[in-house]
């Protein structure tokens, strides 16, 4: 095997557009984890408004969901890496609230729970009317995959940031119980949400012991979820598209050539 390295003018040709390249600066991930967490957690944010009363789904979906759809791609565009990231928590975050429809759906038919899904897509509508294609798609799409995005990313851009000793300690057994943290953050949201409105349990579902204890059943399976999923799937995904960032970097300030720009000829 001999290898040839590329002549000066070639050289500098790949350096001039590395450099051009690094005008833009990366974003610092705890601002993305930030962003991206709060642009995750927009139609959950839409969704309690309309249920204060503060203003109705319809408007707070044009004011917070579709900025927020705006940032999430514009982010995607400035950082690839990123945009894969948000996409396997929107992913997962479909798959955990799937999990838990798997065990809601059951005290529904049993009647220990009303189905308050419909219920959204009346007020997407506007109409007080159910409409559950509209309102199940809200709760996979939009509460689901926004907030499966919003923990996945914050926890993949987040840990790196820690020392090495307090990166050791966040086992997969941790990272389990930090899913189940974030599903029951997201229940007491709801709960409060719901006893602080005027006619929030009226447009969801009354808050009763049974419902108190289903609902956070529900939750703890989100959050649980989550957590397994990322211990299966999001630490060899974030580990790849770290060091893809990382070499990114190194070529734009490096004054060498990278392996990737050499040719190896037989």
């Amino acid at each position: 095997m001999k290898r040839i390295t590329a002549p000066p003018a070639a050289d500098a040709l790949v350096h001039s557009r590395l450099r051009r390249k690094s005008v833009v600066p990366p974003l610092h991930d705890g601002l993305a984890a930030l962003t991206i967490f709060a642009t995750g957690f927009a139609p959950i944010t839409a969704l309690a408004l309309s249920i204060m009363g503060i203003s109705t789904l319809p408007v707070a979906t044009l004011l917070l969901v579709f900025p927020a759809l705006g940032v999430a791609m514009a982010l995607s565009f400035y950082q690839p890496r990123h945009g894969r990231l948000m996409l396997h928590g929107f992913l997962m975050g479909i798959i955990a609230v799937t999990c838990y429809d798997g065990v809601r759906i059951p005290f529904v038919m049993t009647g220990w729970m009303d189905d308050f899904i419909p219920k959204i897509g009346g007020m997407l509508v506007g109409d007080g009317d159910r409409h559950a294609v509209l309102g199940y798609l809200w709760r996979y799409l939009g509460n689901g995959g926004g907030m499966g995005m919003a923990f996945v990313c914050a926890f993949a851009l987040l840990k790196p940031l820690l020392p090495e000793h307090r990166q050791a300690r966040v086992t997969p057994s941790v990272t389990k119980h930090i899913g189940v943290g974030f599903g029951c953050f997201v229940w007491a949201c709801l709960i409060v949400t719901l006893k602080i409105s005027p006619h929030g349990e009226e447009k969801m579902f009354v808050v009763t012991p049974a419902s108190l204890l289903l609902s956070w059943i529900g939750h703890l399976v989100f959050g649980y979820t989550l957590g397994c999923l990322v211990n299966r799937f999001g630490q060899e995904g974030t580990s790849k598209t770290l060091s893809e960032s990382n070499l990114s970097r190194d070529h734009d300030t490096s004054g060498t050539l990278s392996p990737t720009h050499k040719r190896i000829i037989p």
